[in-house]
């Protein structure tokens, strides 16, 4: 599942509706983003120049998240993607 995020949305509350969305959940329903990674350090490098150029991947909840250049967020099944340890 393909999710855009707006400019104006931090980039883990983008991360979050996306995952709620994809996993078909009240997005308090899944686990605090922040026991994945530093919530902080994910908003601030998307927040300076929107990420451009960077990409991000991440297990969280029951999905395999992909940030690319700061827009796009891409939600699969983890047995969809090859996860490195």
């Amino acid at each position: 599942m393909d999710h855009t995020r707006s400019s104006d949305t931090p980039m883990t509350v983008a991360v979050v509706e996306a995952v709620s969305s994809f996993e078909n959940c009240d997005p308090t329903d899944l686990p605090p983003l922040y026991d994945t990674l530093d919530a902080d350090a994910l908003d601030a490098l998307f927040e300076t120049d929107g990420g451009r150029g960077c990409t991000v991947s991440f297990p969280f909840s029951d999905s395999h998240v992909t940030i690319e250049n700061g827009e796009r967020i891409v939600v699969e099944a983890p047995e969809t993607t090859s996860m490195r340890p």
